[in-house]
């Protein structure tokens, strides 16, 4: 495969930038001829040489198409160049919510609150798709220039029309898996996208997330361990939040909000109080 470089021509696209490198695929910004700016997400050369790598780049572009949501990235196409896989999506030109937070300090909190609920609505869009994002996490969450948030990033995702191709691998980051992606006994629904939000949400309002660790230790805690209760992390929050926080964060998925709209309400249903109050609360666990 011939290098793929800034200012060098790949098929129709001279690249501009490179936005993000992993073992599997590269991600750049790439001008079409038409002078509009996109993300081309390219296959490396070793995934090229793995099937399940190779069939990974169709599951994640049909999932897309399937979706049509503000808050979910928008894929135009999939194709080949010199018998490369690639993916061009919609280039937004903003920053992920991961690089825009602190460790140790909570976002604004109306702000967080409404960054979550659509978020939630467009995971609400995957899942009336039957699509689950699985991968729900801040570094998968760009925000466009008017502040709204892009769920992208669909490598992992559940399609419930095309099963996976290798059941009881787990799908997730261990920072945000839900218990029952940790046990990997089978397909997931909604409810742990639900999950990997409230972990997402608790990052925001408190400025931690609930566990940390290493990966196995995350991974154990995420099935066995309880959630601090968030105002005992942000002495600031709001006992309702910490309500709403905690039955995202419930172990077992019948005791979370059932679907993601559903958490998108709660969300929007907080109290002016409840996001500027200064008050210590206390919440016991049942």
């Amino acid at each position: 495969m011939a290098a793929i470089a800034v200012g060098r021509r790949f098929g129709p696209y001279v690249i501009q930038d490179v936005l993000g490198k992993g073992a599997s695929a590269t991600v750049y910004v790439g001008r079409r001829s038409d002078d509009v700016d996109v993300a081309v997400k390219v296959l490396s050369a070793f995934a090229m040489g793995n099937a399940d790598f190779r069939r990974a780049v169709p599951r994640e572009y049909n999932a897309l198409t399937k979706v049509e949501h503000p808050c979910v990235i928008r894929a135009n196409k999939m194709s080949t160049i010199a018998d490369v896989l690639f993916i061009e999506m919609e280039w937004i030109d903003g920053p992920t919510l991961a690089g825009t937070m602190t460790v140790g300090k909570p976002v604004e909190l109306a702000t967080a609150a409404k960054l979550a609920a659509q978020v939630a609505d467009g995971l609400q869009a995957c899942h009336d798709a039957g699509v689950v994002h699985r991968d729900v996490k801040p570094s998968n969450i760009l925000l466009r220039a008017d502040g709204t948030p892009v769920l992208f990033d669909f490598g992992l995702a559940q399609d419930a029309e095309d099963p996976d191709a290798e059941p009881g691998r787990l799908y997730a980051t261990a920072m945000t898996a839900s218990p029952e992606q940790v046990l990997a006994r089978g397909p997931v629904d909604g409810r742990a996208d639900v999950y990997a939000l409230g972990v997402t949400l608790y990052r925001m309002m408190t400025g931690h997330l609930p566990f940390v660790g290493e990966r196995m230790d995350l991974l154990r805690m995420h099935v066995e361990a309880e959630p601090p209760v968030p105002s005992s992390v942000n002495k600031k929050l709001h006992s309702d939040i910490d309500a709403l926080l905690l039955r995202a964060l419930e172990k077992k998925p019948d005791a979370r909000f059932s679907t993601a709209a559903e958490f998108a309400e709660a969300i929007r249903g907080l109290s002016d109080d409840a996001l500027t109050t200064k008050k210590r609360s206390w919440l016991g666990r049942g």
